[in-house]
């Protein structure tokens, strides 16, 4: 995670773009005299973090999700029904 000033920011655009993208960091720039600011994440983390929100949305589908993951751990396959 990085942080930035909006001044700083403004100055360097480009470059906190490419650095957003290129490695994946979160770039933090806290607004002016407040405790909030903005978040700068590139498309490819945001869309991870939208699926994995849809995907855990609701209980049904964590714990099928769960139960995957420990059936992995425990490498167990269970082929679909035919």
């Amino acid at each position: 995670m990085k942080v930035t000033t909006i001044s700083s920011f403004r100055k360097r655009l480009k470059h906190y773009f490419n650095l957003v993208i290129e490695s994946s960091e979160v770039l933090i720039v806290p607004g002016p005299g407040t405790d909030d600011g903005i978040v700068i994440i590139s498309l490819k983390e945001y869309t991870a973090l939208t699926e994995t929100s849809y995907l855990l949305s609701s209980e049904t589908n964590r714990n099928r999700l769960m139960e995957s993951i420990l059936q992995a751990g425990r490498e167990e396959r269970i082929l679909p029904q035919q």
